[in-house]
């Protein structure tokens, strides 16, 4: 951020922007609610009591989803290089799937007793 952006922060606001820093992370894809079994290399920005990543959920800037794997430690970022940046989402792998599986599971129940009612 350039100075004159920073000066319109609040003071809270500046302590939690100077606290986060940029980690390089291994991803893998998530396609059809099926994780890839390739890794990538991604960014992100955290905060120091939120690095752990694996089994967290990432976003893209194209909506693609990514599970983390883990924080690669002597990495450093760069935006030309192939590192995918990502955004960090607020639930995990566990509750995206069970939230993509519960319609599922509802309709298989529901034909299970339409079977045995008949």
């Amino acid at each position: 951020m350039k100075v004159r952006q920073l000066a319109l922060l609040d003071e809270q606001s500046l302590q939690e922007l100077q606290q986060t820093k940029y980690v390089v992370i291994l991803v893998r894809e998530l396609k059809n609610n099926l994780v890839q079994p390739t890794k990538k290399q991604a960014f992100v920005c955290l905060k120091p009591n939120e690095m752990k990543v694996k089994g967290e959920l990432f976003d893209d800037c194209l909506g693609n989803h990514y599970v983390g794997c883990k924080v690669l430690n002597g990495f450093h970022y760069s935006e030309a290089g192939n590192q995918i940046p990502v955004f960090k989402l607020p639930n995990n792998i566990q509750d995206y799937l069970t939230n993509q599986l519960t319609p599922i599971i509802s309709l298989l129940d529901q034909k299970r007793r339409n079977y045995y009612a008949n």
